[in-house]
């Protein structure tokens, strides 16, 4: 339980994170409180190992987070005998993204309310997508509003400096990859990467069949390398793999096990599957292939936006090798 004193140590460092625990007891001095700077740190000790403090945010001005894609969301739910479930994994989904900095439960019309902050919007468009399809068994209505932040809130930037190393990281990679010099040898290499440098459990790389509209398996690394099983032919049609052709951005997944355009779900939760990415290869401006994998780590936002410049680099180091007929002729 709280008293009216730690109510107040509270207010303050609601005002302001950094302010010392001098500074507190002064306030609580003047207003008569009796109580030394050392009690006030033992009452803050307490607050956090009883997790009424969980964490200390830096408050960055609101112009700032204005620049960027500001969305807020309202959802309506459809009722199940599985809707409290899905309400528990889309609340837990809201409190670990990165993206969400607000959510609430209404009553009303809609049942929930959240507000998005976004670098840009293709990250934007690409998380609304994941958000649909995610939770598509709770979600009966969804209204997208831009909106700009008008008061300061706790929000956390991407580490800049992190991000600029990963992407040194691809750079290696590729390098790596460009000592191959046939196509197959490459594409071979490039799914063999993903399982060892970006944590994938098997990937895959898809070729588009114009002459059947599917797309056919050509390459696996990890644990499945057979190219000849279930998934060797999938119909461009297909929900998962068939869209990233189709509309050629990426599709992504942190929930597979719940994601509706995973086709066996208990497979993937026997195989402790945790994410999904699905990556268009670019030549001439239309997805030839599609680069994809499956991972037991959860990603990150930066997680698979790397990907996606990986993906993105391969399709530049391929399009000399697309040019030629053997891969004309088999596409």
């Amino acid at each position: 339980m709280l008293d009216e004193i730690d109510k107040i140590i509270l207010a303050q460092l609601g005002k302001n994170a950094r302010i010392s625990s001098h500074d507190i007891s002064k306030i609580l001095q003047s207003m008569n409180y009796t109580i030394t700077d050392r009690a006030v740190r033992q009452r803050l000790a307490r607050l956090e190992k009883n997790r009424t403090i969980i964490g200390y945010s830096t408050i960055l001005n609101p112009e700032i987070v204005s620049e960027k894609i500001n969305r807020t969301i309202l959802v309506k739910f459809k009722f199940s005998k599985n809707t409290n479930d899905a309400i528990e994994r889309l609340t837990n989904y809201l409190n670990e993204s990165p993206f969400c900095i607000y959510s609430a439960r209404l009553s009303g019309d809609f049942d929930w309310v959240c507000h998005f902050v976004f670098s840009s919007i293709e990250q934007y468009d690409l998380e609304t997508n994941n958000f649909l399809n995610r939770f598509a068994d709770l979600i009966s209505d969804l209204r997208s509003y831009e909106s700009k932040a008008k008061k300061s809130m706790p929000y956390v930037l991407f580490d800049e400096q992190l991000q600029h190393e990963r992407k040194l990281a691809v750079y290696k990679v590729l390098n790596q990859i460009r000592k191959h010099d046939n196509l197959n040898d490459r594409l071979e290499a490039t799914v063999e990467s993903l399982v060892k440098h970006f944590h994938a459990k098997f990937a895959r790389i898809w070729f588009v069949d114009k002459k059947t509209n599917s797309l056919i398996l050509r390459f696996s690394a990890g644990k499945y390398k057979n190219i000849h099983g279930e998934f060797s032919k999938i119909p461009i049609s297909s929900l998962k793999i068939g869209s990233v052709v189709k509309t050629k951005k990426p599709v992504v997944s942190n929930d597979v096990v719940h994601d509706p355009r995973i086709k066996h779900p208990e497979w993937a939760k026997k195989e402790k599957l945790k994410s999904f990415a699905g990556y268009p290869l670019i030549y001439k401006g239309k997805a030839v292939a599609v680069l994809g994998m499956f991972s037991e780590k959860v990603f990150s936002p930066t997680d698979f936006e790397i990907l996606e410049i990986f993906s993105e680099q391969i399709s530049k180091e391929l399009s000399g090798f697309f040019e030629t007929k053997e891969f004309l002729d088999k596409s």
